[in-house]
Formats: structure tokens, sequence, C-alpha cells
């Protein structure tokens, strides 16, 4: 693999805690402070106030440019969960989503996460829409810590059929070694 492409996500996300501050400063948001006590906000109104969801998940892809043919033959491609949750539309026609899912991770053991994101909404009015915008979450995984929870932040996509939506995330690799990382995961909600 490409040692400046393996390089290249941690740097990413490096960059991006350095210039959050400026970033939210710039966009009106304030301070990152402000930031998270409003997305905390959000999340605690979302809860409260939120429709009803059912999650379930089903599927997990991993890169054959990061893991070997031999590596990904005993992963768990089926990642069957299920969880519940809630959204609502802001102002906007954004959407902010709780929720807590259990699932199959890629070594067969039972991962639950608990989390939030947030979606800025496209083609709100149409049959079909379109989302993009990001989850942060805690989680728990034996392979990870040993299962002392940990927290996570990932980008999340979405396509919206009406009150049910497929949803998307990728976990980059975070570092030089074969058979770690570079997954994509996949999931689906139906809004009651």
């Amino acid at each position: 693999m490409n040692i400046a492409r393996s390089r290249f996500i941690p740097l990413f996300f490096l960059a991006w805690l350095a210039l959050a501050p400026r970033m939210s400063w710039a966009l009106g948001l304030g301070s990152v402070s402000d930031w998270a006590q409003g997305t905390w906000n959000t999340a605690v109104n979302t809860t409260e106030h939120g429709k009803d969801d059912l999650y379930f998940s089903g599927y997990t892809w991993h890169d054959p440019g990061t893991y070997t043919a031999a590596k990904r033959a005993t992963l768990n491609k089926h990642a069957w969960g299920i969880g519940w949750g809630r959204h609502q539309m802001d102002a906007n026609g954004n959407e902010d989503m709780v929720y807590a899912m259990i699932f199959s991770d890629s070594h067969w053991n039972a991962e639950p996460v608990v989390g939030y994101a947030h979606q800025w909404m496209f083609n709100n009015d149409a049959p079909v829409g379109f989302g993009l915008g990001y989850t942060l979450a805690v989680t728990s995984r034996a392979d990870i810590f040993n299962n002392i929870p940990f927290p996570i932040a990932l980008p999340i996509a979405s396509i919206r059929f009406g009150k049910f939506s497929i949803y998307g995330t990728f976990i980059p690799k975070v570092n030089n070694k074969l058979n770690n990382g570079n997954v994509a995961f996949f999931f689906g909600r139906y809004d009651f």
C-alpha cells in the first residue's frame, strides 16, 4: 500500500482537529465548546421529541487493498444487528439522530454502539433524498481496548426512500499494519 496514502487519513483528522476552532468561528458557530454544548442540547432534544426508528445492520466491506484475501476470508461481512433510535428534522430540513445498536462485528463478536448523528439533507421534498454528515458515538470491541468503551467520530452518508433509509460509514486505516482499517459499514433505518 502507498505509504503516503496510508498517512493521509490520520493527518487529515489531526488537521481537522487543529482547524476546528477556526472553522467553528468562521461558520458562525462560536467556539468549539459552544458547538459541543449545542450538539449535546440537540441530542437531548431529539431523544425527548424525535420520532421513533428501527435500525438494522447487515453488511461490512473490508478493503481488498488493505486486507489480504486470506484474512478477508476469515472476517465476518454479514454484520447482522438491530437497534432503536429517534430522529427529527431541524428548521433547515437537516436531520439529527440518536441511536443505540448492537451488531456482529468483523470477528463475530457483539459490538454495541450508542451515538448521535447529524446530516445535511438534500432533495428532502422528493421521494428519494440524500444526506451527508457525521456521527459521534461510543462503542466497545473485544479486539480494541479489550471491550473498554471508547469514542468514535465518523462520516456518514444516506439515501432515503420514503420512510426507509440506507446509511454508510467508513472506518479509515490509522496505521501501516496489514489487515487493519479501511472498512465500510452499512445499515438501515425504518421511520415510524
